[in-house]
């Protein structure tokens, strides 16, 4: 096996700080949504529009720029986006109507969506295979333990300067981390003089080919039901984001301590998912050298738990047992996240991960785009907004469980493969 340069470390750092800002700057509309909503007078529907919003130009990127880093400088792309997110950040406290709001939403999600391709890019880069799970996992970890620590700070702020400060504080850290990445990033092993990774490596059945080539391999059913798998995390993320502090403050009616607590334990438990379960992968993969053992039923598995406890979280009469299940839902349904792109190196090889990576954030976000304003309509329609909550949270339990199955039971990497091979020698012929 290949050995992780030490100045691998660094650059994960670097991707974790970038992760943790990427996610806390989705969350904050969720954190200021009722004082925002008033404001604003907007209503369920109209607030679901602006949190599917995000992800109108998100789904594009995510497919157009990820599936560049497997041919751009990585460090420049990602440099240029995390330049983006800042502007945005500055510019939303300066957002006076829904329009205004919609498009900073819509740009934030232009610049946001390429994000995690870069950072699979960059990772298949500097780490070698059997550190992958370990690798994805901490980014993931920045994103959700940044999310646990920011959101009763970003909460404190909002109470006491108001829901515009939030946007400015993020804007200055990323500010911060821009110019650190600037000084100390680098764009692989070989600017310090070192071995690339994937030259020590063997080279994986799939060679580095256009998108136009690659496109066909994204209608395989491994990669379809990868896809599906993924869209349940990612419409519970959205939930989580968007409805989950308006469901707390408005239905379950909570201070704004408890408030603080219910929303940063999904994040803090989250985080531990994302290290604990990538480390769990990774040694099952070294054990086995078997992606399926390995990766792929713990996703599925922990899918299926995820959508008990969604159910359970709107059922049990316990105000504290209701925050306990709505922590261990997103937890759980985010450990796909985090392994999906070992599962998709495995399937299509690092020299096209950036187009893979990128595939699977732009299909499975599109679950993002549709589950606020499926809330949003259940909400604003129903009896009461509390009945609204609970057809939408039940809903989302009953796809959540029924794909977590259809993905345990129906992928089958061997498949994947020998299909590549296939057509691997057809590209070379």
């Amino acid at each position: 096996m290949s050995k992780t340069p030490k100045y691998a470390w660094v650059i994960l750092l670097f991707l974790v700080l970038t992760g943790m800002i990427n996610q806390v700057d989705k969350i904050i509309i969720g954190l200021v949504s009722v004082p925002l909503m008033k404001e604003l007078h907007l209503s369920p529907t109209k607030w679901g529009l602006v949190g599917s919003s995000f992800f109108w130009f998100f789904t594009f990127s995510s497919m157009i720029l990820g599936g560049m880093a497997d041919s751009k400088n990585t460090k420049k792309m990602l440099t240029w986006l995390s330049l983006v997110w800042l502007i945005v950040q500055f510019a939303t406290p300066f957002a006076s109507s829904l329009t205004l709001l919609l498009i900073t939403r819509m740009f934030l999600g232009l610049g946001e969506g390429p994000a995690p391709a870069l950072s699979t890019a960059i990772m298949g880069k500097w780490f070698p295979k059997h550190r992958h799970g370990i690798g994805f996992g901490a980014v993931l970890l920045g994103t959700t333990g940044g999310s646990a620590i920011a959101s009763p700070l970003l909460i404190s702020i909002i109470d006491k300067h108001g829901w515009k400060s939030a946007f400015i504080v993020m804007g200055a850290l990323g500010l911060f981390v821009l110019v650190l990445w600037l000084i100390f990033g680098k764009e692989s092993p070989t600017e310090i003089g070192l071995t690339a990774i994937h030259q020590m490596e063997h080279k994986s059945s799939l060679p580095k080919v256009s998108m136009r080539k690659f496109f066909p391999h994204l209608f395989s059913k491994n990669f379809i039901l990868t896809v599906l798998c993924g869209g349940c995390a990612y419409w519970l993320l959205s939930i989580q984001a968007v409805w989950l502090p308006s469901y707390f403050t408005k239905i379950q009616q909570f201070d704004s301590q408890t408030l603080k607590l219910a929303v940063s334990l999904p994040f803090l438990f989250a985080a531990f998912c994302q290290i604990g379960f990538s480390m769990l992968s990774d040694r099952l993969y070294r054990k086995t050298g078997n992606i399926r053992k390995a990766r792929i039923n713990l996703a599925g598995l922990m899918m299926m738990l995820s959508s008990i406890c969604l159910y359970l979280a709107i059922t049990v009469n316990s105000v504290t047992m209701s925050i306990v299940f709505f922590t261990l839902a997103p937890g759980f349904a985010y450990v796909i996240l985090s392994l999906a792109p070992a599962i998709l190196i495995e399937f299509f090889s690092h020299e096209n991960i950036g187009k893979a990576q990128g595939a699977f954030i732009a299909f499975a976000s599109i679950a993002s785009i549709i589950a606020p304003l499926v809330f949003g309509y259940f909400i604003q329609h129903a009896l009461t907004e509390a009945v609204g909550y609970k057809y939408a949270f039940g809903f989302s339990s009953l796809g959540m469980l029924i794909i977590g199955i259809v993905f345990w039971l129906g992928v089958h990497p061997e498949n994947q493969r020998n299909a590549i091979n296939e057509s691997g020698e057809q590209m070379s012929s």
